[in-house]
């Protein structure tokens, strides 16, 4: 009988962050706080007060942790760990999250992007768990992403792949598609979400919109490393039925493989708000 091993995943994204304790195939425990951005020594005391009830629950079930696994919205150096560029967190700018952290705790601890750790977990466990090339994309505070193949993260020596939400959309103004997507729902997509529902044609009107962007992204990403599967995750897939159509037209309809354009897949996260916790946790073995 194989031995269980557990883990902590913290998700730490633009608003909030989450932490989890993962036995390899459920979460046992959750938490939630909400982001500090006013200072990092404020994020430091919060990471580990969201650390510290994962601690008591293991305690309680008298269980040891194998290690801590962390993602982060950014731009992260492989070799030294340090976040080079965080778009919604810039206190974290050039910190090793990861060192300052085991000065306080000492386990394994790795880092990794968010959308690396998104991707990871509905590759093994979610959505994408019957393919072998997956690509994820995060669309929330910030849009990020990742690409699984070759049963692994796509990851490069120079760091900084993966970012979706680089993506410019508009050559005439350099416009990026995480920038598109901020300006299309003024940063409301929850109460734009609320209106579309209750027959506001305006609403609906920008949800049709971000189909449409979403779509033409797609496609370039599928014309570029071809997945089998684009799987969505983040705070927008909860009102994913106002856009999802639209996207999944425009990119079959912008593909140049007709073969690609009719066997891709495009599916909303299976494993909701607890995709990127448990992706970090799965990167303790």
């Amino acid at each position: 009988m194989t031995k269980k091993t557990y883990s902590i995943g913290i998700d730490i994204g633009g608003t909030k962050m989450m932490a989890v304790l993962f036995d390899g195939k459920d979460v046992l425990a959750e938490f939630i706080l909400a982001t500090p951005k006013d200072s990092l020594d404020h994020f430091m005391v919060m990471l580990q007060a969201l650390i510290g009830p994962i601690f008591e629950k293991c305690e309680e079930l008298k269980i040891k942790i194998d290690g801590i696994g962390i993602g982060l919205a950014g731009v992260i150096d492989r070799e030294t760990g340090k976040m080079l560029y965080s778009p919604n967190i810039p206190i974290i700018n050039n910190v090793n999250i990861g060192e300052l952290l085991k000065e306080k705790i000492n386990l394994l601890i790795k880092i990794d992007n968010d959308g690396n750790c998104f991707t990871l977990a509905e590759a093994l466990l979610g959505a994408g768990r019957k393919y072998d090339n997956v690509y994820g994309i995060i669309v929330g505070t910030g849009i990020g992403g990742g690409w699984y193949f070759d049963n692994k993260i796509y990851q490069t020596k120079n760091g900084g792949s993966g970012e979706p939400g680089q993506m410019i959309v508009d050559f005439h103004s350099g416009t990026i598609l995480e920038k598109a997507f901020h300006d299309l729902t003024e940063k409301k997509s929850e109460e734009l979400a609320e209106k579309a529902y209750y027959g506001d044609v305006q609403a609906e009107g920008v949800f049709m919109n971000l189909g449409n962007l979403l779509g033409f992204s797609f496609a370039s990403i599928v014309n570029i490393i071809s997945p089998e599967i684009i799987v969505v995750g983040g705070g927008v897939t909860e009102a994913s039925d106002l856009f999802l159509g639209q996207a999944k037209k425009i990119m079959k309809k912008n593909i140049a493989s007709r073969i690609a354009a009719k066997k891709i897949k495009l599916a909303k996260s299976k494993l909701g708000k607890q995709a990127g916790a448990i992706g970090a946790a799965l990167m303790i073995k």
